[in-house]
C-alpha cells in the first residue's frame, strides 16, 4: 500500500510507520528553536512523519503558536507533516504553508472547512472523539464505526476523493475496558479500504495518561498495533520508544518480507542506534 502525498509525493506503507507528535500546551516555554530541536530528534529516532497541534488545558485549547511552529517545522525538515486542527484559520493557513495532512477530530464538520480542504490535495485523518465518555456496556466499535460512516460520506458527497482519507480509530474519552476492546478489535476497520493510524499514548487534543503511565502496556499495543497490519502509521510522543519495539519485531518477521523492506527495517535500526549513541554522548558532555 502507498500513501499518496501532495505534490505528486508517494510514501510505502508496506510496514508501519511512525509518526511524532509535538503538542502544544497554553502554558508552553519552549521556545520555536526548542520545538524545531525536538522535530529533528524525532526524525533521527525514527518518525517518518511529524504532527502539530494543541492540547487541551485548564483554560480551554490554544493554538495561538500552532501556525508559528508548524511553519517553523516545515522549513526544518523534509518529512511529510501534519496539523491537528478544527479551526478553519489555522487549517487555511496550514495548508498555504504546505502541510501533508490534515488531522480533523470532528470530520471537517466545522463552518467552511470542508468547503476548504476539498480545494486543496492535502490528506485528511477522520478521527473521533466523543464530548461524552463511552462506558462499558455501550459498543465502542460500533461508535466509532458510526461515525467513519457519516463523515466519509459527508467527503465523498463534497467531492473529496477517497484516495486522501485515512482514518484514526483510537478513541481517549472511554473507559479502559472499552479501550481495550477497541484496540483489540482493529481488523473490524479493515472494512473501510482505508489506511489506519492509532495514537500510543495519545497527547492531541489530551493527553492518554492510561498508556503514558505504562510504557509496557504502550509498547506492548504499538507491537499488536504493527503485528496486526491494519495499521500502517503509529502517533506518538514517545518515538525512539515505539520505533525501536516496532522496528525489532519488524525485523525478527522481516523472513516473510521482501528483501528491500528487510534492509529498510534495518537501516531504521541502525540509525536509531547511532542517534541514541549520540544523545547519550551529548549528555555526558553536558
Amino acid at each position: 500500500m502507498k500513501l499518496r502525498l501532495p505534490k505528486g509525493h508517494a510514501i510505502d506503507l508496506s510496514y508501519t510507520k511512525v509518526m511524532g507528535t509535538i503538542a502544544l500546551t497554553e502554558d508552553d516555554t519552549r521556545s520555536i528553536e526548542d520545538l524545531v530541536m525536538l522535530a529533528k530528534s524525532f526524525v533521527q529516532s525514527g518518525a517518518e512523519f511529524l504532527e502539530v497541534g494543541a492540547k487541551v488545558g485548564c483554560n480551554g485549547l490554544d493554538e495561538t503558536r500552532v501556525s508559528s511552529v508548524l511553519g517553523a517545522v516545515l522549513n526544518a525538515v523534509n518529512v511529510p507533516v501534519a496539523v491537528n486542527s478544527n479551526s478553519k484559520e489555522i487549517i487555511e493557513q496550514a495548508i498555504n504553508a504546505g502541510v501533508a495532512m490534515i488531522i480533523s477530530n470532528d470530520g471537517l464538520a466545522s463552518e467552511g472547512v470542508m468547503d476548504l480542504v476539498k480545494d486543496s490535495d492535502v490528506l485528511i485523518c477522520l478521527h473521533y472523539e466523543p464530548k461524552s465518555k463511552i462506558c462499558d456496556d455501550e459498543d465502542i466499535v460500533a461508535k466509532v464505526s458510526e461515525y467513519f460512516f457519516e463523515r466519509i460520506d459527508a467527503c465523498l458527497e463534497a467531492g473529496i476523493d477517497r484516495k486522501r482519507l485515512v482514518i484514526d480509530p483510537s478513541v481517549v474519552n472511554a473507559s479502559v475496558s472499552a479501550r481495550l476492546k477497541l484496540i483489540g478489535r482493529l481488523e473490524s476497520f479493515k472494512s473501510f479500504a482505508l489506511p489506519m493510524l492509532v495514537a500510543i499514548p495519545r497527547q492531541l487534543p489530551k493527553e492518554d495518561r492510561f498508556m503514558n503511565e505504562n510504557h509496557v502496556l504502550s509498547l506492548t499495543t504499538a507491537i499488536f498495533c504493527a503485528a496486526a497490519k491494519s495499521v500502517q502509521i503509529i502517533r506518538t510522543s514517545e518515538v525512539a520508544e515505539v520505533a525501536i519495539a516496532i522496528g525489532f519485531w519488524q525485523l525478527m518477521s522481516s523472513k516473510t518480507k521482501p528483501y528491500g523492506i528487510s534492509k529498510a527495517i534495518v537501516r531504521r535500526l541502525r540509525t536509531l542506534r547511532d542517534t541514541l549513541r549520540d544523545l547519550k554522548k551529548h549528555h555526558k558532555d553536558k
